[in-house]
């Protein structure tokens, strides 16, 4: 097996949930493109369809970023922000071709008089003319042939990565991805023949390598069926578990009760409400197996303390873990502030598991692996920072796992997601607060930063996200160091920087000195996207928002006016996007409520690629084939078919 490793350009595909490159085939096109045969002759104009065509290349314009025309000469090829062409059909009509963002592949491969292979479709411009805009380029190897077109992960995983890798995994590769099929599935062969109406191996072949656009489309509908099936399957057998009585916790309700009342802030009614579930969890002789749903602000880590606290004072071996030496240092001082009498345990990189409650990071998932350490109960923060087989590493058959994400999870999602866990919702916030979001162009970024100043001139501190931590030398604007550099220049030793590349004890001087107001502003990657607490910042701009998950986008507005308050999260697009993108990032203005939010965004985008939001996450997190969308309707009848959807 030819396994992805992070130090290749495959690496980045584990995000999208695969371990090697022939599990890469268990992915579905989002579409396919007919390029068997061009046509010679323009088509009829806004019939919404596009097509594969050749036309010969009469003329072309290079325009900036600025609308200035630049000279057609390679020198010049590099600021090219618009392209203008004309191309003529078989029969001597004319169409002008538009093609915005990168130009260079387009400028160094065609000269005047050459065939340009398209795919588009013909539209009307409002001045009443016709046009091709943002066509695709029909590659070589694709001309004669149905092509498969892929979805990647925003900011993540390019649709393009996915494609080679499939590439390269046929056809070689097909007979052990269709036993990951069955794997994965759950299934029999004979069930999945059953079920899909062709082996998995004739099922692969026609969703990557189809005749025509007919048989990649059945495969498909094939395909979607299969992953309903698997969901509701995987479902089914997570909620059915044999008792296991090492798995019980005797704790007090009494001692829970007090353990709240000596907090200095009262808990919301979905707090209480999720302690008690997950305390009835633990006194039953059924291992544990929830997720505390939170969406920003509702006060997650206190829920799951309170449990923890108590099962550790009954003689339990507990156990909180969280992916950054950031977090474990928050959680274990608010557990010594709350309750002094509790010892707690930091476990980093070289520490060792002691008595205490154990508070730490992957550490303790060596420990565990190497000292074979048995946990009562083990809380796992941020859920999706975490692989499957790390989590899998700290439990044993009667260890309660208690796991707890800031993504807001609605009951359709959690089954997609979790295969029927038991959930327990956070939507109440114990303070008030007031976000606004705006969606940011390039012409406003001068008003955007004046504005920026003037909350720093009024003592509120400002976050910048950039999207890359480090500038790799390619001229790439969008990276915490060359932001860095910029802003430096202007606020001086009042600007910071905090990316994940940074040693530890880096990372706490800035966030400490953020905490402590020696901060205005500070340019980092998405590592304050979770759990970490700055009590001042007014405002976050998130730079290239189109790169980042709607999730994702919810939690970084969520650092915003933590104790109370108004505050502002500004989206700020450098350069123009898709319309699909611009839909996504519009749905954050509109919905401040993270359930209502993650809803209307798999509405959206489907029931398919639903991870709740981490590039970690492998196997069983991953629906069956990635791509696959999904709709609400069709989750739901087949779960309430089954008596699921209640659970989850």
């Amino acid at each position: 097996m030819l396994r992805l490793t992070m130090s290749s350009d495959l690496g980045r595909l584990t995000r999208l949930g695969f371990s090697s490159l022939n599990e890469c085939l268990l992915s579905c096109p989002k579409e396919y493109r007919d390029c068997l045969e061009p046509m010679e002759v323009l088509p009829s104009a806004d019939t919404g369809v596009r097509v594969y065509m050749v036309l010969t290349l009469t003329s072309r314009r290079l325009f900036d970023r600025n609308g200035a025309v630049r000279q057609d000469q390679r020198s010049e090829w590099k600021f090219c922000n618009r392209l203008e062409m004309r191309g003529v059909d078989g029969r001597g009509r004319g169409m002008d071709i538009v093609v915005f963002g990168a130009c260079w592949g387009w400028l160094e491969q065609h000269q005047l008089g050459d065939e340009l292979h398209i795919y588009g479709e013909v539209t009307t411009y409002r001045d009443g003319s016709q046009q091709i805009k943002q066509p695709d380029l029909v590659l070589p190897e694709h001309r004669g042939r149905v092509v498969p077109i892929y979805v990647g992960k925003p900011g993540q995983v390019k649709a393009e990565s996915l494609s080679n890798a499939v590439k390269a995994a046929l056809p070689g590769g097909v007979n052990e991805a269709a036993c990951m099929l069955l794997a994965q599935s759950g299934m029999r062969e004979t069930e999945f023949r059953r079920l899909a109406g062709m082996a998995p191996e004739l099922l692969l072949t026609s969703l990557h390598e189809p005749k025509s656009t007919r048989e990649g489309e059945f495969a498909m509908r094939v395909a979607r069926k299969l992953s309903l099936a698997a969901i509701l399957g995987r479902a089914a057998r997570n909620q059915a578990g044999a008792p296991v009585a090492r798995s019980a916790i005797p704790i007090d309700r009494a001692l829970v009760r007090r353990l709240i009342e000596s907090l200095p802030f009262p808990l919301t009614g979905d707090q209480l409400r999720a302690i008690d579930e997950i305390v009835s969890d633990l006194r039953s002789p059924y291992p544990s197996n929830r997720v505390i749903s939170g969406d920003v602000g509702t006060g997650k880590t206190i829920t799951f303390v309170i449990p923890s606290v108590a099962a550790h004072l009954v003689g339990a071996r507990t156990a909180i873990v969280v992916p950054s030496q950031l977090l474990v240092e928050q959680i274990a001082g608010e557990i010594r502030s709350y309750f002094p009498a509790v010892q707690v345990q930091e476990v980093t990189s070289g520490a060792k598991v002691g008595d205490g409650l154990v508070v730490g990071t992957s550490a303790v998932v060596h420990a565990v692996r190497k000292h074979k350490i048995e946990f009562d109960l083990v809380t796992v923060d941020e859920q999706h920072k975490w692989s499957v087989d790390q989590k899998d590493s700290l439990r044993c058959a009667h260890t309660n796992l208690l796991e707890a994400t800031a993504t807001a999870i609605p009951r359709t999602l959690a089954l997609v997601s979790f295969g029927g866990m038991a959930v327990s919702v956070l939507r109440e916030c114990p303070v008030r607060k007031k976000i606004t979001t705006r969606v940011v162009q390039r012409k406003d970024g001068r008003r955007l930063f004046e504005f920026v100043d003037q909350l720093i001139a009024s003592r509120g501190q400002v976050a910048v996200i950039y999207p890359l931590a480090e500038d790799m030398g390619d001229g790439e604007r969008a990276s915490v160091e060359a932001a860095f550099e910029r802003f430096r220049g202007k606020f001086g030793e009042r600007a910071g920087m905090l990316h994940g590349k940074l040693t530890d004890g880096d990372k706490d001087s800035v966030i400490n000195k953020m905490k402590d107001g020696e901060l205005d502003l500070l340019v980092s990657s998405t590592v304050i996207e979770v759990g970490l607490t700055l009590p001042s910042l007014k405002a976050i701009v998130v730079v290239h928002p189109e790169r980042f998950g709607v999730s994702q986008l919810h939690q970084l507005r969520g650092r915003v006016a933590r104790k109370g308050g108004s505050g502002y999260c500004f989206l700020y697009l450098p350069e123009e996007v898709e319309e699909a993108a611009m839909r996504r990032l519009e749905l954050l203005v509109e919905c401040g409520d993270g359930f209502a939010l993650a809803e209307r965004d798999a509405e959206l985008r489907g029931f398919g690629n639903v991870d709740v939001g981490g590039d970690t996450q492998t196997g069983a997190t991953r629906l069956l084939f990635w791509g696959v969308n999904l709709s609400r309707q069709d989750i739901e009848r087949g779960a309430e078919r089954l008596g699921l959807l209640e659970a989850a």
